[in-house]
């Protein structure tokens, strides 16, 4: 009986071992799923803010939709969707004829906070990017 008492015993400190091993890579893989989430809701965030861009450039080739009114228009779109960083929007060819191409790219900074705080020396940032083509009609 002594002997299966030692047996048992010597088990549960195995686990306890085992445990205190896997818990640091476990946690990892955790925020790293879930940071990694968030930065592709980011990222579709953008892609359809430049979408919207887009669109609105490529419409009836007419002066009033400038590159302005473009940036104007992804701005709206993206403080009403609640985006929660500082983004960059380059939008070209919206003063062109019919048939040519409009090009908006719009681009932000995501910041891994917990990941960076994890494992030393990785990625702190990201470099989120949205970019969408479309013609003039």
């Amino acid at each position: 009986m002594n002997r299966l008492a030692r047996l048992l015993k010597g088990s549960r400190a195995t686990a306890a071992v085992e445990f205190a091993l896997f818990l640091p890579v476990f946690l990892v893989m955790i925020f790293g799923i879930v940071e990694l989430g968030s930065a592709w809701y980011q990222k579709q965030m953008l892609v359809n803010a430049s979408r919207e861009g887009a669109r609105l450039g490529s419409l009836l080739n007419d002066a009033s939709n400038s590159s302005a009114q473009v940036t104007a228009a992804v701005t709206n779109y993206l403080q009403a969707s609640g985006f929660p960083g500082a983004f960059q929007v380059v939008s070209t060819g919206t003063d062109g004829n019919p048939g040519d191409q409009v090009q908006v790219t719009v681009t932000s900074q995501y910041q891994l906070p917990v990941l960076a705080r994890l494992v030393p020396g990785s990625l702190a940032s990201v470099t989120l990017r949205g970019v969408t083509v479309m013609r003039h009609e």
